[in-house]
């Protein structure tokens, strides 16, 4: 935050213990959240699986929260690229305790429901991610370079959305569902693909500027992360475009073996719950 001095706020000027606050209170928060989902009660297409269903929708509330707030930190603080390491402010700081309170909660709900073994890929996300992003607003570090990763946030608000039209069974050919669908590529090949890549250069060219065991943590973390991306990117561009030309080139006239081949993928890509 630069202030009206022109004087830049520097890590001495934040104390952490805020940070706790915000991941405390996120906890809190997105507990109530699933209480208040909990009473509204779930579609009658969801019933048979409703802890899936309210998991997906919560996910979907942080990932609007945080993808606004992310996008805002880039727009309103664009000084931070020029040092992603040092630079710090008490809005872009409180942004990552704020992340880190939810992948908790979102542990600690798994872990109540027996859903951990079942969702190993998402524990191993969360247990990678909250540790790398306390580290980093204990130490007050590397902030910049988790606004970064936490752009993937906004592909992750259309990747949700996604997921819910498909477990309302919304009409896969609605010109609603494609824009979703176009719109989640999209900001998947932005959003994840940039910040992945930015990430990446700079573990090259500044791995010097962080502590050695911290950096080989990092370097394991971000290469599961990356093989995750383009896995996942590979499945989304085959589940909504290119096995739909595949099937209109065969059949155009068979609508229903299309539909049926798309909720096939869908119902597949259903287990990939988050990033």
């Amino acid at each position: 935050m630069v202030a009206s001095s022109g004087n830049v706020t520097t890590a001495s000027d934040i104390d952490q213990v805020h940070g706790y606050y915000m991941m405390f209170g996120t906890m809190v928060l997105f507990t109530g959240v699933n209480l208040f989902i909990t009473r509204l009660g779930t579609p009658k297409t969801v019933r048979e699986d409703p802890w899936r269903w309210k998991n997906i929708l919560i996910s979907w509330v942080h990932a609007l929260i945080c993808g606004v707030w992310d996008i805002l930190c880039l727009v309103l603080y664009p000084e931070l690229f020029g040092d992603l390491i040092l630079h710090i402010n008490y809005f872009t700081f409180l942004m990552i305790p704020f992340s880190t309170g939810y992948f908790l909660y979102d542990s600690i709900d798994m872990l109540i429901n027996k859903k951990l073994r079942q969702n190993w890929e998402v524990t191993a996300h969360h247990i990678a991610v909250a540790s790398m992003f306390w580290f980093n607003f204990h130490q007050k570090l590397c902030i910049g370079y988790n606004v970064l990763a936490l752009m993937a946030e906004v592909n992750s608000f259309f990747l949700h959305t996604r997921k819910l039209l498909q477990m309302i069974q919304v009409d896969y050919n609605s010109v609603f569902y494609k824009l979703v669908c176009l719109c989640n590529i999209v900001t998947f090949s932005f959003f994840r693909g940039y910040s992945n890549s930015r990430i990446l250069i700079g573990m090259y060219i500044e791995y010097d500027r962080v502590p050695s065991f911290y950096y080989k943590c990092l370097t394991m973390s971000m290469s599961c992360m990356t093989l995750i991306n383009i896995f996942l990117f590979w499945r989304l561009l085959k589940s909504d475009f290119l096995r739909n030309r595949v099937n209109k080139s065969v059949n155009p006239g068979v609508k229903s073996i299309n539909s049926e081949s798309n909720m096939n993928g869908d119902r597949h890509m259903a287990h990939v719950k988050k990033e």
